[in-house]
C-alpha cells in the first residue's frame, strides 16, 4: 500500500463510501445481464478543479523542487548508496505523479470533451516532469566506468535492471555531447515529421459516391459491402493513398535517416538493435524468432488462406475477399450479454487459478472497469496500472461479440492481473516490463477464455467461426506482424543506399505481404499503399515484432500448460506456480531466466516451433470440422481440395 500522509490517497471515508455505492450498484444489477459497468473516477479526484487535486499538485511541485536542489548535476559524484537512495526518492515522486497521469488518461478516454477541460493539467504535468527530467538523462549518459563501481551498493543494485532498461532506451552509447544534441534535435526533426505524418493521414479523404470519407469511415463502409463494391472501395482508398504517397515517403525517408545517423554515431550496425536492447532480447534471439516464424508461412498462413479461398469457391482469392464472412457462417454468431461475458471469463480464470480469478474480480468490485459504448468515449481498450497497492483500471466498449469476451475483456483483465502481481512483488519501477513480456498474461488469458468459449458452445457453425476468428487473430499477431517487421528491416537496409521513392517502398511492402499470404491471395493497389497507414512504422520503429514475439511465447507456454494438465494434478500445480512466478518477476529476471522453470530456451528454434504448433493444432481442428460439416459453397463452385499438411 502507498504510505499514508503523502497526500495522494483519497480520504478513507470517501473511498469506503465509493466502494459501498459501487457494490450496491453491482448487486442491484446482478440479475440484469445487460448491465454495462461505468467507472467512477471520483476515487482519484472528483473533478479537475477538486481541492484534493490542487493540494496534490502543490505537494508534487514542492518535492520536485527539493529534488532538483539536492541532486541536479551531482549524480556522477554520489556514492552508490547515495545514488540508490536518490533513485528511491525519484521513484516515490514518479509514483505520486502517476496518480495524476492516470486521472488525465482516464478522463480523456472517458470523453473526448475532457481534452479541453484538462489542458491546464496536461501543461502542468509536462512542465513538472521537465523539472526532474535531468535525473534520467544523467543516468542514461553516465559513463559506464563511472556507474559500474556504484552498483556494488545494495541500494543501487536493487535498481540495476531498471537502469539497464533506461540506458538501452535512451541510447546512452552516443559520444559525449551528442546524446543531448540528438534528444534536442528529435524534438524538431522526428517529432516534426511525426506530426506531419499524422496530420497528412488524418486529413486524407476518399472520394466515394459523392462523399469525402476518412480512411476509417471508408473501412467501416467496406464491412457491409458486396465483393464487387469492396473492390471498388479499396480502389478508391488506394487512389487517395497514392495521391499522398510522395509526401509520406519523404516523411518516412527523413525519419529513417535520423535513426540511421544516431545508430552510426553509436556504432550500431543493425537498425533494430536499440529496440532489442529495450526488450531485453539478444539480437540472436530475435533472429532465431524471425527465421523460425518466417519458415512457417507455407504450413500456416498459406494453408489457412488457401482454405479460406476454397470456402469461397476460389483457387485464388482477391484481396478484397479476405475479410468477408465465409459462406455458411454469415449468421454463425452468439451475442453475449456482459453478465455472460463476465461469468465466462471468471470461470476460465478460476479453473486455471483461484488467485488469478480473485485479482481479476478486484477490478469489478473496485469499480475500475468501464465497458459501456458511448459517444465521445475512446474506441480502444486498455488496462492501466494504478500503482502498487491500488487496482488497475480497465476500459473497453462491449458490444457482445465472442471477440469482446476473449480478445478484449479476457485480454485486458489478464493485463490487470499481471500488473497487480508485478507491482506487489517488485514495486513501481521494477514492475515496468518490456512489451513482449507485458503481453504474456493478456494473451494467455485470451487463450483460457477462448477454450472456455469453445467448450460451452454447442452450435457447430459458431464453433467453426470461433476457430476461424482465433486463427486469424493468432496468425495476424504471430505471423503477419513479423512480415511487417521484415518490411521495416528491408526498408531500413535499402535506405542506407539512398532515398527511396514511394513506389520503391511499396514494392518492398507488396513483396513481404505476398510472402505472408501465399499464392491463394491476390494483392491489389490498396494493399500496395497500405504501409502508409501503419503508425508504428513512423512512431515506434520495429515495435511490431513484439506482437509476434508475445504470441509465440504465449502459445508455447499454453501448450506446456495443457501438457502439464494432461500429466496430472502435481504437474499442473507446478506449472501454475511457475507461471505466476513469471508474472511476479517484473524486471528482476531476464528473458532467459523467466523461462528456465519451464525448461524453455528462447534462443532455440524449438522454443518458437512450440508456439507455432498451437496454431497448427487449431488449423487441424478447423479443417476437421470442415470435413465433418462442409460450409455452404456458392452455386456452381467446385468442391474444396484437401488442405495441405
Amino acid at each position: 500500500m502507498k504510505k499514508p500522509g503523502n497526500g495522494m490517497l483519497p480520504q478513507k471515508r470517501l473511498q469506503d463510501d465509493f466502494n459501498r455505492a459501487r457494490k450496491s450498484a453491482n448487486d442491484n444489477a446482478a440479475a440484469n445481464d445487460e448491465y454495462l459497468p461505468r467507472w467512477d473516477l471520483a476515487a482519484l479526484y472528483k473533478s479537475p478543479d477538486a481541492p484534493e487535486l490542487k493540494s496534490d499538485l502543490a505537494q508534487i511541485d514542492k518535492l520536485c523542487d527539493e529534488f532538483v536542489e539536492a541532486y541536479e548535476g551531482t549524480l556522477e559524484w554520489l556514492s552508490g548508496s547515495d545514488l540508490g537512495k536518490a533513485l528511491g526518492v525519484y521513484e516515490q515522486i514518479e509514483a505520486l505523479r502517476h496518480k495524476v497521469s492516470c486521472y488525465i488518461t482516464l478522463m480523456e478516454s472517458d470523453d473526448v470533451a475532457n481534452f479541453a477541460r484538462l489542458g491546464d493539467l496536461n501543461k502542468w504535468f509536462q512542465e513538472n516532469g521537465g523539472k526532474i527530467g535531468f535525473f534520467e538523462a544523467e543516468l542514461a549518459t553516465m559513463k559506464e566506468q563511472t556507474l559500474m563501481p556504484k552498483l556494488s551498493a545494495p541500494e543501487l543494485a536493487a535498481y540495476a535492471p531498471w537502469l539497464a532498461a533506461l540506458r538501452a532506451r535512451e541510447g546512452q552509447s552516443l559520444p559525449d555531447g551528442i546524446g543531448g544534441l540528438s534528444a534536442d534535435f528529435a524534438t524538431t526533426s522526428r517529432e516534426g515529421w511525426g506530426r506531419f505524418y499524422h496530420e497528412t493521414i488524418n486529413a486524407l479523404r476518399v472520394e466515394w459516391q459523392g462523399e469525402k470519407l476518412s480512411l476509417d469511415d471508408m473501412a467501416e463502409h467496406l464491412s457491409t459491402m458486396t465483393l464487387d463494391e469492396r473492390k471498388e472501395g479499396r480502389a478508391a482508398m488506394a487512389a487517395a493513398l497514392k495521391a499522398q504517397s510522395a509526401r509520406i515517403a519523404l516523411c518516412y525517408n527523413a525519419m529513417i535517416r535520423d535513426d540511421l545517423i544516431d545508430n552510426e554515431l553509436a556504432g550500431v550496425t543493425r537498425p533494430d538493435a536499440p529496440v532489442n536492447r529495450a526488450n531485453r532480447a539478444s539480437d540472436e534471439t530475435v533472429d532465431t524468432m524471425f527465421d523460425t516464424i518466417k519458415s512457417s508461412y507455407a504450413r500456416l498462413s498459406h494453408r489457412f488462406y488457401e482454405w479460406k479461398a476454397q470456402q469461397h469457391g476460389q483457387e485464388v482469392m482477391p484481396r478484397a475477399q479476405v475479410g468477408m464472412k465465409l459462406p455458411g457462417l454469415e449468421d454463425a454468431s452468439h451475442e453475449y450479454s456482459f453478465g455472460e461475458a463476465k461469468r465466462l471469463v471468471m470461470r476460465a480464470f478460476r479453473k486455471f487459478s483461484p488467485k488469478f480469478a480473485r485479482l481479476a474480480e478486484k477490478v469489478f468490485s473496485a469499480g475500475h472497469i468501464d465497458a459501456e459504448p458511448r459517444e465521445g468515449k475512446d474506441t480502444g481498450a486498455f488496462a492501466l496500472p494504478a500503482g502498487p497497492g491500488d487496482v488497475p483500471y480497465v476500459m473497453l466498449s462491449f458490444t457482445g461479440s465472442a471477440s469482446d469476451v476473449a480478445a478484449t475483456l479476457g485480454h485486458e483483465l489478464g493485463h490487470a492481473v499481471h500488473q497487480q502481481l508485478a507491482e506487489k512483488a517488485c514495486g513501481f519501477f521494477m514492475s515496468d516490463v518490456p512489451t513482449p513480456v507485458a503481453e504474456t498474461a493478456s494473451i494467455f488469458a485470451e487463450m483460457l477464455v477462448f477454450e472456455e468459449l469453445l467448450k460451452t458452445e454447442k452450435d457447430p457453425a459458431v464453433r467453426k467461426k470461433l476457430l476461424v476468428d482465433r486463427l486469424e487473430n493468432m496468425l495476424g499477431n504471430g505471423l503477419q506482424q513479423l512480415a511487417y517487421y521484415d518490411f521495416e528491416k528491408r526498408v531500413h537496409d535499402a535506405r542506407r543506399e539512398g532515398e527511396l521513392d514511394a513506389e520503391a517502398i511499396s514494392d518492398i511492402w507488396v513483396e513481404t505481404q505476398r510472402e505472408y499470404y501465399g499464392p491463394s491471395v491476390e494483392t491489389d493497389d490498396y494493399d500496395r499503399y497500405y504501409w502508409m497507414t501503419v503508425p508504428h512504422f513512423f512512431d515506434t520503429p520495429f515495435y511490431v515484432y513484439s506482437y509476434a514475439f508475445a504470441q509465440q511465447v504465449v502459445s508455447g507456454l499454453y501448450r506446456s500448460y495443457k501438457a502439464a494438465e494432461a500429466e496430472g494434478a502435481d504437474a499442473r500445480a507446478e506449472f501454475i506456480e511457475n507461471y505466476i512466478g513469471l508474472l511476479e518477476s517484473g524486471l528482476t529476471k531476464n528473458l532467459y531466466e523467466m523461462f528456465q522453470p519451464f525448461d524453455l530456451d528462447p534462443e532455440s528454434r524449438e522454443f518458437w516451433e512450440n508456439g507455432l504448433s498451437l496454431a497448427a493444432q487449431y488449423l487441424d481442428e478447423l479443417t476437421a470440422l470442415d470435413t465433418a460439416a462442409p460450409a455452404a459453397r456458392p452455386k456452381g463452385a467446385k468442391a474444396p481440395r484437401a488442405g495441405k499438411k
